[in-house]
């Protein structure tokens, strides 16, 4: 059974705000609320749902503000399965470029398909779940009828991933704009 929902923006109060860099929250068809929440220090990400596994994502050194810089360091868990990340950042094209997830004994791709629009792929079973920005919504989530509790968790707490990495072109800009806006007022 598949299924389609939106992720907007969760409003945080003030005192939240000091410690939270960004929240989303939708329904998720049968698995109700969800909700993805990013602090800024440590650099982390974590899936509040209350009938799927939960799951988190976290880089040990993130001091910065922003989504959960995914490199060697980052850690990913859903349920009690710590995943084993890869990426080929030099590769030029947007599947070379995909970010390899290693769950027990399955084996994912996450990936650009087009702009505005990623997607999570099982080795085994092809494509589960996927995501696209259309105008006016902060993201469109499908759920793929191949999709099961942990597939959906995973491509849920990858959105609080800083994912700029997944084409060349979101990459360069994604560093030139850090050059700029470093996050301490110098430049």
């Amino acid at each position: 059974m598949g299924f389609e929902f939106d992720l907007d923006r969760k409003r945080l109060r003030r005192r939240e705000r000091r410690d939270i860099y960004d929240a989303f929250t939708g329904v998720a068809g049968p698995y109700g609320e969800v909700t993805i929440t990013i602090t800024m220090v440590p650099q982390r990400a974590e899936l509040s749902s209350t009938s799927l596994p939960s799951a988190w994502i976290l880089h040990p050194e993130g001091t910065r503000e922003g989504l959960v810089r995914v490199d060697d360091t980052t850690r990913l868990v859903v349920g009690e399965q710590e995943a084993k990340l890869t990426q080929n950042r030099r590769a030029l094209s947007k599947e070379d470029r995909a970010l390899h997830i290693q769950l027990g004994d399955r084996h994912y791709d996450y990936r650009a398909t087009k702009p505005g629009a990623e997607e999570l792929r099982d080795a085994a079973r092809g494509p589960v779940f996927r995501i696209h920005r259309p105008p006016k919504v902060m993201m469109r989530v499908a759920v793929l009828p191949e999709a099961d509790p942990t597939d959906i968790a995973l491509g849920l707490i990858l959105q609080g991933a800083d994912m700029d990495n997944l084409t060349l072109t979101r990459m360069v800009l994604s560093n030139i704009w850090y050059v700029f806006d470093n996050g301490r007022g110098e430049v």
